[in-house]
């Protein structure tokens, strides 16, 4: 994918659109290809105004440094950097450094801001991103539509924001292992789930499955799969939950108890959290 970019060349481009009467919370600002080869070039994160937006900036040769959080981070071919701005951080041309290449896209929206800076918060501002993997091939789907003059609406930018903050996600918090297979521990979980739907367990039940104490268990769970155990198992009550709303029978207090809410008030609360809307209005609106 790196190829279709640089057969582009070197350049920049702006995307701004009118102020629009449907509000869209994904938007793109601008991309480019860019070399730098003098140290003039460097952005602190708390001086380029005071409106939100995400850079994703990947490495294509030379390198490039990172100041964030009290950490330093070289940024070397292969390696992208995820930043949300205003932001104390500082990333720039070093001294020791012959060029660098690289490309960048810059974008903004509500929904893609929440998302990207989980993204950050949990995986760290610098990653590794395979030629292959999603983000590259997005980030490729952008150059070509920006440069060749495609992206003439607002909402095939907000469509190609989204898909670029999904593909990060994708990359940097799969469940998967690196090698692309699931990990035994995990799998093992997906299959207890899978073969037990009625099954209700609890973080140290999961754990004994997996074969790791509960705080080994924990963090691993929380690394590969980008939540917590108990985060997971509450979505599995809540999926259980949706089954026993769609057959439509029961009251709403026996679907909480049975799917293992002792709380029918902080039942409808996650739900509602989960899903927008109660679950009296799920079963009700015919939409599901």
């Amino acid at each position: 994918m790196l190829n279709v970019i640089k057969k582009l060349g070197y350049k920049e481009k702006s995307l701004v659109f009118p102020a629009r009467t449907v509000p869209l919370h994904s938007m793109l600002t601008s991309c480019g290809h860019s070399r730098k080869n003098s140290t003039d070039y460097s952005w602190h994160g708390l001086k380029r105004g005071r409106a939100d937006f995400i850079l994703w900036q990947y490495t294509v040769s030379g390198l490039g440094r990172l100041e964030y959080e009290g950490k330093t981070f070289e940024l070397l071919p292969g390696r992208g950097m995820l930043l949300h701005m205003p932001h104390d951080h500082r990333y720039y041309f070093p001294k020791d450094s012959c060029g660098w290449e690289f490309i960048y896209i810059c974008f903004h929206g509500r929904e893609v801001l929440r998302i990207c800076c989980e993204i950050e918060k949990r995986i760290g501002p610098v990653n590794e991103f395979g030629e292959t993997g999603r983000t590259l091939n997005t980030a490729a789907n952008i150059f070509k539509a920006a440069f060749s003059g495609q992206i003439r609406t607002p909402y095939l930018s907000s469509s190609l924001a989204y898909q670029l903050a999904m593909s990060l996600g994708d990359d940097l918090m799969p469940e998967n292992s690196e090698n692309g297979e699931v990990p035994e521990f995990m799998r093992k979980i997906n299959e207890y789930c899978a073969n037990n739907p009625e099954a209700d367990p609890d973080v140290g039940e999961l754990a004994k499955i997996s074969g790791y104490s509960r705080y080994h268990f924990t963090r691993l769970f929380t690394e590969k799969r980008g939540i917590s155990p108990g985060a997971f198992i509450r979505e599995l009550r809540l999926n259980r939950a949706v089954k026993f709303l769609q057959a439509g029978k029961l009251p709403i207090k026996e679907v909480s108890s049975i799917c293992g809410f002792k709380d029918t008030s902080y039942f409808c609360k996650a739900f509602r959290r989960a899903y927008g809307v109660s679950p009296a209005k799920f079963r009700n609106s015919g939409m599901y």
